[in-house]
């Protein structure tokens, strides 16, 4: 029996895929994990924002399969803040519309870029943005809008997340300051998410075949022979190897085997911020059907905000809207120690200062919430780190998954695919060759029909 901590989706999607019997604990009454989601008022509101999209058609395809008819597609609309008005996003594909001088700073930096030659072999993420974008657009949007998400300077974070970015093709940001329509980020372009039910639709849809067990915080991880035993909320629980998906930084504290000093240390030193919350009903029509908004500028707390009434109207009461504003920032910052009072006021008022809310008469619900944990740092020390803690647990027999756990900045397409290889592992096969049989084998577990996103 394996058992699996946690009923996120990554908890839940390696139980669909594994062969041998599984049991999942979950702290919570209900699952979901970091992809939850919650009803205000007549509104709903993900626990932050997730839409889903992916590269990985195989993926993308069985996730909308398993959402049966509670799913539709949507064409991204998003806009970035700058300079007084909103702009197209990504950045680099509506440079016509910024002030002649940025625009003519962005043009000349990506096209005459001596970064190139610099940062031939670039080192850290700032060097990497350079080399190529150029400075103009480093310096008006991308790194003051990455240093504000992750909350350290743009050098001191790694090279991991320049895989994340798209490279723009010269002929598109030169025809975009010349005000062509140009559109990037072409994997996100269209997206899809519940009718019904919030994010939490997919977590949901996957739980129908599992042996959850809620309530169930576990307090105490023994190590027993070839097994172990969990203690709960609710009792003592015996398994023959554990997945989980609690946090690192809880993990090492509750398990009874020793912890060598450089994990703890290397536990100590990654970087995980909390997160504000803050959702907003609105009485009226949303005119503009924006999907998020993304503000660089240090004036505003907010990094984004986004539409969930865009994502779905199921997500909203006839004749409202809603809108949904994240702040990162430090544990240790003074931010984090702010008032609910204190947040939503500047949430709102930089809402109607910047024009993305008409007037704060229209508001007929508010909701504040804190996420301890939320946006996973690669800073320059992180991959360091990580490749202490994960061999180590595996050594134990406690296997490290999801964001929180296996410690990375992963949307749901690749929690499919760490479930996929961990299943893979655990069932002792090559997930090279049996990705696809997983997939099948889940959705006929689930009683869902195979589905080709177009």
């Amino acid at each position: 029996m394996t058992g699996i901590i946690g009923a996120g989706p990554s908890g839940l999607a390696l139980n669909l895929f594994l062969k041998q019997p599984s049991e999942i604990l979950e702290g919570t009454s209900q699952v979901g994990g970091h992809a939850s989601s919650f009803t205000k008022d007549g509104f709903t509101y993900d626990l932050g924002p997730h839409i889903l999209f992916s590269r990985d058609k195989a993926i993308l395809n069985f996730i909308v399969a398993t959402l049966g008819e509670n799913v539709q597609q949507c064409v991204r609309k998003n806009k970035i803040s700058f300079a007084g008005k909103l702009i197209k996003y990504p950045f680099e594909n509506d440079l016509a519309n910024l002030p002649m001088q940025a625009r003519f700073e962005c043009l000349y930096g990506f096209v005459n870029n001596p970064y190139k030659a610099q940062y031939a072999k670039p080192q850290n993420l700032r060097e990497w943005l350079l080399s190529t974008f150029g400075e103009g657009i480093c310096k008006h949007y991308l790194f003051p809008y990455n240093e504000k998400v992750w909350n350290v300077p743009v050098e001191d974070l790694s090279m991991l997340w320049a895989e994340r970015i798209p490279n723009p093709p010269m002929e598109d940001v030169v025809k975009s300051a010349l005000g062509w329509e140009t559109e990037g980020y072409l994997h996100q372009l269209y997206y899809h998410y519940p009718k019904t039910g919030g994010y939490q639709a997919i977590s949901e849809g996957w739980a129908g075949q599992a042996n959850v067990k809620f309530g169930e915080t576990v307090h105490r991880i023994h190590s027993r022979g070839k097994g172990f035993e969990v203690e709960t909320d609710k009792g003592r629980h015996s398994y023959d190897q554990i997945v989980t998906s609690m946090a690192i930084q809880h993990l090492v504290e509750i398990v009874d085997f020793p912890i060598p000093d450089d994990i703890r240390k290397a536990v100590k030193d990654l970087i995980v911020n909390p997160m504000y919350v803050v959702s907003l009903g609105i009485r009226g029509e949303d005119k503009e059907k924006y999907t998020a908004i993304y503000f660089p500028e240090d004036d505003y707390l907010v990094n984004r905000v986004s539409f969930p009434c865009t994502f779905s109207d199921g997500n909203g009461p006839k004749g409202h809207y809603s809108i949904q504003a994240e702040i990162t920032c430090k544990a240790s910052s003074e931010e984090w120690g702010w008032s609910d009072e204190r947040i939503l006021e500047h949430v709102i008022d930089g809402l109607v200062k910047k024009n993305v809310l008409a007037s704060r008469d229209l508001i007929v619900s508010t909701d504040v919430r804190r996420k301890d944990r939320s946006y996973v740092v690669y800073d320059k020390h992180y991959q360091g780190n990580v490749d202490k803690i994960r061999p180590f647990f595996g050594s134990k027999g406690v296997h490290l998954l999801g964001r929180f756990s296996h410690f990375e900045y992963i949307n749901i397409d690749q929690v499919v695919q760490r479930a996929l290889e961990m299943a893979a592992k655990l069932n002792g096969e090559d997930i090279a060759t049996c990705k696809q049989t997983y997939l099948d084998a889940a959705l006929a577990r689930l009683g869902k029909t195979a589905f080709a996103v177009r």
